[in-house]
Order: C-alpha cells, then sequence, then structure tokens
C-alpha cells in the first residue's frame, strides 16, 4: 500500500507549506508591530473644559506639532521626544499641566489641565491685567475667551507678582468666600484694594460703594452685609445710600 507513496516529495510539500506559513506570519506580525511603533493618531483630553474655554483641542494639536511643521501622525515613537511635546504644550500660560503618553494601538495621548481663575486684576501700574488662580498664581489673560469673574483694582496690586505670600492668604480667603456665596458672588463686580490692604466693594446693583476695610472677621461682616441686603434696603431703597461700612465690629454705618 505504501510501496508508491513518495514520502520524501511529500515532506518537502509540507516543509514548503509551513515555510510560507511562517513568512506570512512574520510579515503579519511585522506589519503589526511596524504599525503600532508608529503614531496612528493624536488623542486630546481637556480636564476642566465645561468650566473654561480658553483653549481647544485643535490649539493644542497645533502646539504640538509646531504648527504643523512637525507631523507626529504616521511618525515612529522612537523618533518622538514626548517631553519636548509637554514643553511645547506648556508655553501657552492658560495650561496649568500637561501629560503626553503613548496609548494603545498607537495613539498619542495629550491630557491638559487648564488654569481656573477666581479673579482679573486690573494692573495700574502699565502692565497687562491678568487673571489669579485660587493659589494666588498670576496668569496672562486669552484672546479667545474672557471669563466672567470678580474684578480687583487698586494700588495694593503694584509690582505684585503672585498673591501668594502669606500676608495675602486673607485676601483670597476674602475672594473664596464671595465666590462662594450665590448671593455675594452675583452682587460683588470689583474689589478696590488700597496700598493699605482696606477694601472697598463695587456693586452691581444700587449706587453705594461698600467700606469692608481690611479682610479681617470676614464671616462676620459679610453677614452684617447681607442684614443691610435683606433687611435695610428694602425699606430704604437700592438707591437710598452712596456709602455702606461694615468695618467696625457690630456697626453697620450706612450715608
Amino acid at each position: 500500500m505504501f510501496r508508491n507513496t513518495n514520502f520524501g516529495k511529500i515532506g518537502k510539500v509540507l516543509l514548503g507549506i509551513i515555510a510560507v506559513c511562517s513568512v506570512l506570519v512574520l510579515i503579519a506580525f511585522s506589519t503589526d508591530s511596524f504599525s503600532s511603533n508608529r503614531c496612528k493618531k493624536i488623542e486630546v483630553n481637556i480636564k476642566n473644559a465645561d468650566e473654561q474655554f480658553f483653549i481647544t483641542k485643535q490649539d493644542i494639536e497645533a502646539l504640538a506639532t509646531k504648527y504643523g511643521s512637525d507631523q507626529l501622525v504616521g511618525k515612529l515613537y522612537d523618533k518622538i521626544d514626548l517631553r519636548e511635546i509637554e514643553q511645547r504644550v506648556l508655553r501657552n500660560r492658560q495650561i496649568k499641566s500637561c501629560q503626553v503618553f503613548r496609548g494603545v494601538e498607537g495613539t498619542l495621548n495629550i491630557d491638559i489641565e487648564q488654569h481656573i481663575p477666581i479673579a482679573r486684576i486690573l494692573m495700574s501700574d502699565g502692565r497687562d491685567d491678568v487673571y489669579v488662580e485660587a493659589d494666588g498664581s498670576f496668569f496672562p489673560l486669552s484672546d479667545r475667551y474672557s471669563a466672567r469673574i470678580l474684578l480687583l483694582s487698586g494700588e495694593y496690586f503694584r509690582n505684585l507678582s503672585s498673591l501668594k505670600a502669606k500676608r495675602q492668604e486673607k485676601n483670597l480667603q476674602f475672594i473664596n468666600f464671595i465666590n462662594e456665596d450665590s448671593f455675594l458672588k452675583a452682587q460683588f463686580t470689583q474689589l478696590n484694594i488700597d496700598s493699605n490692604g482696606d477694601i472697598s466693594i463695587v456693586p452691581l446693583v444700587g449706587n453705594h460703594i461698600i467700606e469692608f476695610g481690611e479682610p479681617a472677621n470676614i464671616e462676620n461682616r459679610l453677614n452684617r452685609l447681607k442684614i443691610f441686603y435683606n433687611q435695610i434696603l428694602p425699606v430704604k431703597g437700592w438707591d437710598g445710600f452712596s456709602s455702606v461700612s461694615v468695618k467696625y465690629d457690630g456697626q453697620i454705618v450706612c450715608k
């Protein structure tokens, strides 16, 4: 039965088939490896995109690719310097942090966090206006978007580069008190701080200016202002006073 069977030929055919399959597997593996070692796409994630609109995903891609002069899609990953891309993106000072990393299936991930302003300083010393973040850092305004937030002005800010010093903690605390109270946030449009640190408040409604004094005993003074708005103004009228002072403990002085 096996006399006419040519095992040599069968063996050669089997070896040939195995060799062809091996080559195909190697080609497939090589192609997949080659593909995954190249950047297939850029994925940008802006952490707090719903809170501020200083920058867009298109802006981030433009920064990452040097405005198109360094095309990352299709580039081998061993030719891509992730740290350099982070530095490119961080040149935009509206960006607080940037992390660039290689994701699955050849995706280049860029995770962004924007600065979130709590107030805007109207500089009186010739410098451009700036935003203030919760930690006291300053960062520049954006050409794209203007945040509707509390305005700060006055000689207190002359030559200041931040509000991070220990002596400025109370000012930040005061701003946060206002921003966390829906009524005060809506009613107070501007704080003017003089060179001694005394605060005057410009309200949205009414012709009066509020003399607050230095940012001390903050909660008590704000509660007295609420008494003024809830109990005194409804009786006397919104235009009945030109000035209101809560500077002195236990008093509401209206003129």
